[in-house]
C-alpha cells in the first residue's frame, strides 16, 4: 500500500481510499476516473514528470491523480494541484477556476500500480492552463513519491518523447 492509501498508522485507508485488497479487485473490474494538469509556461512548454510508478513507469506524463469517491471533480483539481505540483492553496484554485476541459480520454494501460499483469483503465478529464511566469515560479514539484524529475519541455519535443497518451494532449494544445 502505497503513502497515498493508507493513514499515518499504514494500516487503514485514507479518506476516500479503498482497503488495498479491494481496490486491486475494483482496478481488475472497472475503469478509474483521473484527473491531469496539462500545463504551459509563457514559453509554450509543456510540464512533464518523469514516473516513478506503473503504470506509466519512466514515462514522461502530465501530472495528475484519481477521482477519489464522494470527491467532487473541482476538489479533485485541486487536491491533485496542491499534491502533485506543490501549489498553494489560492493558486491551485485559480487553476480550477481557469482550467479548461480538454475532454474524456480513456487511458489503457497493461499493467497496475500493483501488479506487472493486471491491466488498468482510466477514464481521464485532462485541464489545460497556461501558466504566468509568478505562477510557474509558486510551483513547488515535488520529487520522490511519484516523480524523479520534472521538465518543461517543448511541445515540439514532447511530441517525441512522452507517453503516447500525453502525445494526444500536445496535439490538442497545439491547435489552441
Amino acid at each position: 500500500m502505497t503513502p497515498a492509501q493508507a493513514n499515518s498508522h499504514g494500516n487503514e485507508p485514507a479518506a476516500g481510499l479503498l482497503p488495498l485488497a479491494q481496490f486491486q479487485q475494483a482496478v481488475a473490474a472497472l475503469p478509474l476516473v483521473s484527473v491531469d494538469w496539462v500545463l504551459t509556461n509563457p514559453a509554450g512548454e509543456l510540464l512533464v514528470g518523469q514516473r516513478l510508478n506503473a503504470p506509466a513507469r519512466g514515462a514522461w506524463f502530465t501530472p495528475g491523480g484519481r477521482i477519489r469517491k464522494g470527491e467532487a471533480l473541482a476538489v479533485a483539481l485541486c487536491r491533485v494541484a496542491q499534491e502533485e505540483l506543490g501549489t498553494p492553496p489560492g493558486l491551485a484554485a485559480t487553476l480550477v477556476q481557469r482550467g479548461r476541459l480538454m475532454g474524456a480520454w480513456d487511458h489503457f494501460y497493461p499493467d497496475a500500480a500493483f501488479s506487472p499483469t493486471v491491466p488498468t483503465h482510466y477514464v481521464n478529464l485532462p485541464h489545460w492552463a497556461a501558466l504566468t511566469a509568478d505562477e510557474v515560479a509558486a510551483l513547488r514539484l515535488p520529487l520522490g513519491e511519484q516523480h524523479g524529475e520534472w521538465l518543461w519541455m517543448p511541445l515540439e519535443e514532447a511530441a517525441l518523447r512522452v507517453h503516447g497518451w500525453v502525445r494526444a494532449y500536445v496535439d490538442w494544445v497545439r491547435v489552441r
